[in-house]
């Protein structure tokens, strides 16, 4: 049989063509360029020392949030979001993340025990609880409310958690969900409680949101850790929202439309308000919580040496991929 070997070389440079085009394409589209010193992504927090460390407070606060957008349960009762990252070391004895409730400045159980009866009410926060109280070293998340805790999951220290609560009211009552460790969402990693309707319906004498430590027992249920990353919303977000909310702030209509407060990354010189919103904190007391610092792991390199094989006719060709610097597309094929 003769063979036309003008005709097969045609073949061959065209397809060898076609294959550099696209191992060229492969690079543009799924290896953009890299600087040849690409710079990490700055992660700060507040790093609290626990009830150890602080002789007076260590806490802030949101001052009357219900004049400011923010009831206890939400505009007209229809919710509040929380979702913030954790960071939790074992200490004994109580823990405070936040407490939406009465930060009179008294200091003392009266603080907590405002009504005229000398029972606590219209309050809530979402924490760890000891296991054998008061003064036991392992925990369980917890929803503090009514005079009471209820606890479902062991807490895990020296490890990151990211946690929501949501919070809202309705004809049957008030209603909490705290998912202590999303994207975790089942029954064993949540706490829920469900109070009766006369619950919450009187603000305290100075409705506070407090985040920190807890404004009745100040200096003893100070958080052991690090906090970062708070967004508030001031309605119910849906659970799919809330996930989303969490993986990437505003990236929801719900999420953008009902923010109340946004500081990813806060330092103990800047708790300010990034939502745009206004709603700043103030520190109480002069002590405050380390910076906490971290870099964001850049994203991993692409391949060094990949190489696309490709036959044609009874000849082989390699064509070896290496990720661009600064745009460079010298020895694309080798």
């Amino acid at each position: 049989m003769r063979i036309n070997r003008s005709r097969l070389a045609r073949a061959w440079l065209s397809s060898f063509g076609i294959a550099v085009m696209l191992a060229a394409m492969w690079q543009a589209v799924l290896l953009p360029p890299m600087s040849a010193n690409a710079q990490t992504q700055g992660i700060t927090g507040l790093d609290f020392p626990g009830s150890a460390g602080v002789s007076t407070t260590m806490r802030f606060k949101f001052s009357n949030p219900q004049n400011n957008g923010l009831p206890i349960y939400g505009p007209g009762g229809t919710g509040v979001t929380y979702v913030w990252r954790a960071y939790p070391r074992q200490q004994s004895s109580y823990y405070t993340a936040f407490f939406w409730g009465n930060d009179d400045g008294r200091g003392d159980l009266s603080t907590f025990l405002w009504t005229a009866s000398g029972d606590a009410d219209s309050y809530y926060g979402a924490h760890p609880y000891p296991q054998n109280p008061p003064n036991g070293n392992t925990h369980d998340w917890e929803i503090s409310i009514e005079q009471a805790d209820f606890v479902n999951g062991a807490v895990v220290y020296d490890r990151w958690y990211t946690q929501a609560l949501r919070v809202w009211s309705d004809a049957s009552g008030k209603h909490h969900e705290f998912y202590w460790d999303l994207p975790n969402t089942d029954a064993s990693h949540r706490v829920t409680r469900d109070s009766p309707t006369s619950w919450g319906n009187v603000n305290p004498p100075a409705p506070a949101l407090t985040w920190g430590d807890a404004p009745w027992n100040p200096g003893s249920e100070v958080w052991s850790g690090i906090l970062r990353g708070f967004q508030i919303y001031a309605t119910k977000l849906s659970i799919a929202d809330i996930q989303s909310e969490a993986t990437a702030p505003l990236s929801t209509s719900a999420g953008t439309s009902s923010i109340w407060y946004l500081n990813s990354n806060p330092t103990p010189t800047d708790i300010s308000d990034k939502s745009g919103k206004g709603h700043n904190p103030a520190w109480v007391g002069s002590q405050r919580p380390s910076l906490y610092t971290a870099s964001a792991a850049p994203p991993p390199s692409p391949p060094t040496n990949l190489q696309i094989m490709f036959l044609i006719g009874c000849a082989v060709y390699r064509a070896r991929i290496r990720p661009r610097v600064n745009g460079d597309d010298d020895d694309l094929l080798t």
